[in-house]
């Protein structure tokens, strides 16, 4: 009895340290197993930690399993602490908030909606003036998702970028340019997409100096839901937009809030009124002909995030800018003279009333469209009583001017519709499209009211011409109602 008493707790601590032994046998194994899943994962990924400077942080079903010193070193220069979930959560809650990986949250997010189970993608950002690599994996193994996050430094590939960007640029602005009309909201678009995809800017703001003294910024956008495109920086704002274009000099800001050093009474006020956060800014006057035409603004979220070799490539993004504004400017002054030649051609170069060559093509359409449609318009043939006296009294010189103001005073009283044309002489036609005659009666009675004002006396005929055949019939008909009205006593104006 004494015996069984004495092995008691003997036999009690074998079968103890016998369950632990089959417990932490069967966790032993479980690591394993899992410690193999994820050397396969890593190893099916191509990952090779071994021998490179490779940052690394592994997830299994959305719990941080492993991160590495040089993982930790990385984002903590973005301000992040990766291994708290909260902060990880609110990153993808608000990518907004993050600018710097704007783009990279938002698309692993819209993967993970789409319920795509394998994933795999690779960014390069800049980030406080280190260039980095960063590659994204998630893959589904042995009913256990996996994520894997990795970053390398790769600032020694800043030296090259500029080559592969500058093309990138050159292809973009040779396709604007063939187009008949530069959108500068579209060529915004296409920098920040390029510069964004290197990881080089958060935001772009191209600025146009108006004739008025204004900057507009036709293109000025933080995320697709925060496009700022189109305000306005009014003369007497000082702000740093219009402290560069002021000065003609650049601007390199490290820390938006911080850095109050610009002078003459200039301030950051405005970027204050947008956002509470840190930027870095580097802002270039835009300029041709030793004029100042603009500027552009490359923006960037964090203290001091640009390198030298990314200013540099600032630099010479705003020479292509400034070849865009100048090619503008060339396409308006060309668009202004095509019009004037345009109209010199459709109008009389004396009273800038339309061209009789212009009123014919005019009518043949008028005339079709009554005959297609069953619509009404009214022609009127007008001229000046006693014009020949007026010349031989007054001059030429005089006549020509009682010409013009007849054609100004008719074109204030009519629609942009109508049209008046110079027939010859001081004969005029006009056509009111969509008008029958009592309405035209009430146009002419203005017409001629306003007239009497100015010293000068008409008489007209007129027909509705849905229902002649040609042009030569209205003519002929038009014409002998205005001549029977001047041989009218009662009814000569």
């Amino acid at each position: 009895m004494l015996l069984k008493v004495i092995l008691a707790p003997f036999f009690l601590l074998i079968a103890i340290l016998f369950v632990l032994f089959v417990i932490n046998r069967r966790k032993l194994k479980e690591k394993t197993e899992s410690e193999k899943s994820l050397n396969e994962f890593i190893s099916g990924l191509g990952i090779v930690l071994e021998g490179e400077k490779l940052g690394i942080a592994i997830w299994i079903d959305n719990e941080l399993v492993y991160i590495n010193s040089i993982l930790l070193e990385h984002t903590a220069l973005a301000g992040i602490e990766i291994r708290d979930k909260k902060e990880l959560d609110e990153l993808f809650s608000h990518p907004e908030k993050y600018l710097v990986f704007y783009d990279m949250i938002n698309e692993i997010k819209k993967q993970r909606e789409a319920k795509v189970s394998e994933y795999s993608r690779v960014w390069r950002k800049e980030v406080g003036q280190k260039y980095f690599e960063i590659k994204y994996f998630r893959k589904h193994l042995n009913g256990k998702e996996y994520v894997v996050l990795t970053t390398r430094d790769v600032s020694n590939e800043l030296s090259n970028l500029e080559v592969t960007i500058l093309a990138e640029l050159s292809e973009i602005f040779s396709e604007h340019f063939s187009r008949e009309t530069i959108n500068l909201y579209e060529v915004g678009e296409d920098i920040k997409r390029i510069l964004a995809n290197h990881g080089l800017v958060d935001i772009i703001g191209i600025g146009i100096l108006k004739p008025t003294g204004e900057l507009y910024f036709p293109y000025f956008k933080y995320t697709d839901e925060d496009d700022r495109s189109g305000f306005v920086v009014k003369p007497e704002e000082k702000t740093l937009s219009r402290y560069i274009v002021d000065k003609g000099l650049k601007v390199h800001i490290r820390n938006s809030e911080k850095d109050n050093s610009l002078s003459d009474g200039y301030d950051f006020y405005y970027i204050r009124r947008f956002t509470t956060k840190v930027f870095t800014i580097y802002g270039v006057p835009v300029s041709f002909r030793g004029l100042i035409k603009g500027v552009i603004l490359f923006e960037k979220q964090g203290e001091d995030q640009f390198s030298k070799s990314t200013i540099a490539i600032f630099d010479k993004i705003a020479h292509f800018i400034s070849l865009a504004l100048r090619f503008i400017e060339i396409l308006d002054e060309l668009n202004t003279e095509r019009t004037k030649l345009f109209e010199l051609s459709i109008k009389d170069y004396l009273t800038g009333a339309y061209s009789r060559r212009f009123l014919e093509q005019f009518l043949e359409k008028e005339l079709n469209k009554c005959r297609r449609t069953n619509a009404k318009a009214t022609v009127v043939f007008l001229d000046i009583n006693e014009f020949k006296k007026i010349n031989d009294t007054y001059g030429h010189v005089y006549g020509d001017e009682v010409l013009k103001t007849l054609v100004e005073t008719i074109c204030k009283n009519i629609r942009t519709m109508d049209v008046v044309a110079r027939y010859g002489g001081d004969e005029f036609v006009l056509v009111l499209p969509e008008t029958g005659v009592e309405n035209a009666e009430r146009v002419m009675k203005r017409i001629v009211e306003a007239l009497k004002e100015k010293n000068i006396s008409i008489s007209y005929g007129m027909l509705e011409i849905s229902e002649f055949e040609t042009i030569g019939d209205v003519y002929k008909e038009v014409d002998k109602r205005m001549y029977g009205m001047k041989k009218s006593k009662t009814n000569n104006t």
